[in-house]
């Protein structure tokens, strides 16, 4: 159907006005259905309304996931995998009881078993919950905040890991950590204990993380508090990527 031939310039030009442009491209088809099923006025009026809502909220969320670096083509979690792992705990984290409580999650397992995948799925519904998630690597995380100390923007760059609702940390322990690194995360650890909830990822169980501190001290406040207020999901089996490679 050819909108031009039911929406005139006058109303066009209304919708935009009012931001309404959204509304234009599936008037026609609204003015169809509302004729076909013979709605009211107030009833017409809460359809386009009603839709113009949704798109307003997928696109804030759209805004969102690509600020909290959160993959924009997520779909619907697939628990069809050789992966071992306790999917009823999943599914429970899955409803984000873990954020109000302020609880951390802490994914751990060999590379290439999805835990990424998970963190960021968790990610999604965080974010549908109107909750902020900043996602980012270990190895970032760290470089952002040494960097930051050289242009003296430190305080304002943690500040942002401190506020976020859930702060999602992969691909940690991958290495020995700086005195420096180590002191950025304890403050992390520190700050947002029983305040706000944490997701990390790693390819080392958590016993293991201890040995990458350089001060044992400092090492195990930050991972006594982390892990006595986490949950613990450990995955196991054969490598995905390994299994999806081409023949």
């Amino acid at each position: 159907m050819d909108n031009n031939m039911i929406i005139s310039k006058e109303l066009k030009d209304s919708m935009i006005n009012l931001r309404l442009s959204g509304v234009i491209n599936t008037l026609p088809e609204q003015i169809e259905y509302a004729k076909s099923k013979k709605l009211s006025i107030e009833e017409f009026l809460e359809l386009i309304f009603s839709d113009e809502i949704e798109r307003r909220q997928n696109r804030l969320l759209n805004l969102k996931m690509k600020k909290a670096g959160v993959d924009s083509g997520l779909g619907s979690y697939s628990w069809d995998t050789t992966t071992t792992y306790d999917r009823s705990l999943v599914r429970k984290l899955m409803t984000l009881d873990f954020i109000e409580k302020h609880s951390s999650i802490l994914i751990f397992g060999p590379t290439g078993l999805g835990k990424t995948y998970i963190a960021k799925t968790i990610a999604f519904m965080v974010l549908k919950g109107g909750y902020s998630v900043i996602l980012t690597r270990a190895d970032k995380i760290f470089q952002h905040l040494k960097l930051s100390v050289l242009d003296g923007t430190h305080d304002r760059v943690l500040n942002s890991y401190l506020r976020t609702d859930l702060l999602i940390i992969d691909d940690f322990a991958i290495k020995d950590m700086t005195r420096e690194e180590a002191n950025d995360f304890y403050e992390i650890i520190l700050e947002r204990y029983e305040k706000k909830s944490n997701i990390i990822t790693s390819a080392r169980a958590p016993e293991e993380w201890q040995s990458l501190f350089p001060d044992q001290i400092l090492g195990n406040s930050a991972l006594d508090r982390l892990c006595h207020s986490s949950y613990q999901v450990l995955m196991e089996g054969e490598s995905i990527r390994k299994q999806n490679k081409p023949k």
